[in-house]
């Protein structure tokens, strides 16, 4: 894996000639000086990396260059026999051929997962019975939001998509109704990501103007939001959802996969309750989707505008956990939800 790492961060280094140093800030933190040797010396038996004598070595056990000279062909040629040796080994179900026109990039990038399918074959064999998207993903690759995105490509192209017996159908949504709104000219309905804020919210539905709340359950909302008003067996009715996740990139990010599929308004009063609060860092590692956060920030004033921007690319985020039931309860009851 560090081997793949360092020659897709070569193939993208302009030079030529490149420093032992430059090569080691290109590999994550964690790798440790054997893992990080053993992929050079990979790399020069492959003689894709050459070293610069003049330059001395690192005096290290075992030594490594303090410089390389780097060879393109054989760097653009080794990903290609790379592809050629798993074919191999790997089960005979899993087609590798569409790789030999894809890039080095996409390569490196798929290979972890390819590895994981692999296992996955290999252990288990065919399914014999259906799952649910997130299930399988979690199967396949211990990640049960995989399939939600790159996943399923991935899949087409290693040519196992309809062998994995995916149900196509998502699961129902989990609400709670209140019976008194059933009347209403436009039915309201709130979901909330997580169940913490599910149930400290479940038991004032019948005080609120709202028709349902919902437990969205992650990026599980967005496969079938769509079919809240049948669910209700309100089909011909008014609808507007409003929906509080985490404010962090996923949960942004879940708000505008969902909105693509149903207009699905920011519950705005929640969100500025939780911009008092002390933001915490943790999320550095989630990919900031600007577009998403962009049509997010339509709903808020210029100040909070940027104080997300500036939260959101700091790597800080805040929980929906961060309010109180208490808070969570108050807000809900006392925002006036028909005119925002």
């Amino acid at each position: 894996m560090i081997q793949a790492k360092i020659a897709s961060f070569l193939k993208s280094y302009r030079n030529a000639r490149i420093t032992l140093i430059k090569i080691e800030q290109a590999c994550p933190g964690a790798t440790s000086y054997e893992e990080f040797a053993n992929a050079i010396l990979a790399l020069e038996a492959q003689r894709v990396l050459t070293r610069v004598q003049s330059a001395g070595e690192n005096g290290k056990t075992p030594a490594l260059a303090n410089k390389y000279n780097i060879s393109k062909n054989r760097l653009n040629a080794s990903h290609r026999e790379e592809i050629k040796q798993l074919q191999l080994t790997i089960h005979p179900l899993l087609n590798l051929e569409p790789y030999y026109k894809l890039s080095a990039k996409e390569w490196h990038n798929d290979y972890p997962y390819i590895k994981k399918i692999d296992h996955y074959f290999k252990n288990n064999g065919i399914p014999q019975q259906p799952a649910s998207l997130p299930q399988r993903s979690y199967e396949l690759v211990t990640d049960e939001k995989w399939l939600e995105g790159a996943g399923l490509k991935l899949l087409e192209r290693l040519d196992i998509a309809e062998l994995l017996k995916i149900e196509k159908n998502p699961e129902p949504l989990m609400f709670a109704v209140s019976p008194t709104q059933f009347t209403a000219q436009c039915h309201l309905h709130l979901v909330v990501e997580n169940k913490t804020t599910y149930y400290a919210l479940s038991d004032m539905l019948l005080t609120t103007p709202f028709t349902s709340l919902i437990y969205g359950g992650g990026w599980q909302i967005a496969a079938n939001i769509h079919n809240l008003p049948k669910q209700l067996n309100l089909p011909d009715s008014e609808h507007k959802i409003f929906y509080f996740g985490d404010l962090d990139p996923e949960g942004i990010s879940i708000w505008w996969g969902t909105n693509k599929k149903i207009k699905v308004q920011p519950a705005v009063a929640f969100y500025r309750a939780l911009l008092t609060k002390k933001a915490e860092y943790g999320k550095e590692t989630q990919r900031l989707d600007q577009q998403a956060l962009e049509h997010f920030s339509a709903y808020f004033q210029e100040p909070e505008k940027q104080q997300l921007q500036n939260l959101l690319t700091e790597g800080r985020y805040y929980p929906q956990e961060a309010l109180s039931a208490d808070e969570l309860q108050t807000i809900w009851r006392d925002t006036p939800w028909k005119t925002t």
